[in-house]
């Protein structure tokens, strides 16, 4: 298996069998993002893992994940959009570290451009 197989199904064979994904993993699937979204990714990512450490210290980062996206699911079919993650923002009291422009900008690189929607699994994967 080449090396840029390896790097393309790891997390997802780390995902499947409940391991985090590395920061590599992470990264890699970053890369395709503009530096805007780089830094959108980032931002979410961070006001994910603070709202992590202060609340679910005990719960398992990729089970939090998990529920995080499904809480953001607002429709239930597998596609999270925009305003279903600024609600998640609210709820968590976290509405004012992120715009709704970054989300969209996000959105739109790392999933649907023209729904500005992202499939769940992925959004696992990038958060």
């Amino acid at each position: 298996m080449s090396l840029l197989a390896m790097t393309k199904t790891a997390p997802l064979v780390a995902s499947h069998l409940g391991l985090g994904v590395s920061p590599v993993a992470k990264a890699v699937v970053a890369r395709h993002l503009s530096s805007s979204g780089s830094a959108a990714l980032e931002k979410l990512r961070r006001v994910f893992e603070d709202y992590r450490k202060e609340n679910y210290t005990q719960e398992v980062p990729s089970r939090f994940k998990k529920e995080l996206v499904k809480a953001a699911d607002k429709n239930k079919n597998g596609q999270i959009p925009v305003d279903g993650i600024e609600c998640l923002l609210r709820n968590i009291g976290a509405s004012d570290r992120i715009t709704r422009k970054e989300i969209e900008i996000l959105l739109s690189e790392a999933g649907d451009l023209e729904r500005k929607t992202i499939p769940a699994d992925q959004m696992i994967k990038l958060i």
